[in-house]
């Protein structure tokens, strides 16, 4: 649903703990802090990903609380430039 309709936007990302992103993110001046496990989808994880830092992020416009920074189809997770 979220890479159907999800909105995208800025994060950071704050730890990384076995396979599990730690992120903060803002939404219309609500600050959110949310994880994904991520272990299940590691073939889509850049190998250059930088280990903090910004990202992107979607999440449901109607539940902001509810977001992603990976999945199959995209990611907003950034190599290390």
């Amino acid at each position: 649903m979220l890479l159907s309709v999800g909105q995208l936007g800025d994060a950071n990302l704050v730890e990384i703990h076995d396979g599990l992103l730690v992120y903060s993110y803002a939404v219309r001046g609500v600050a959110y802090t949310a994880s994904q496990d991520v272990s299940k989808l590691k073939p889509f994880v850049p190998e250059d990903i930088a280990l903090l830092g910004p990202i992107g992020v979607k999440y449901d416009p109607r539940n902001p609380a509810n977001s992603m920074v990976l999945a199959e189809e995209w990611s907003g997770l950034r190599p290390i430039a």
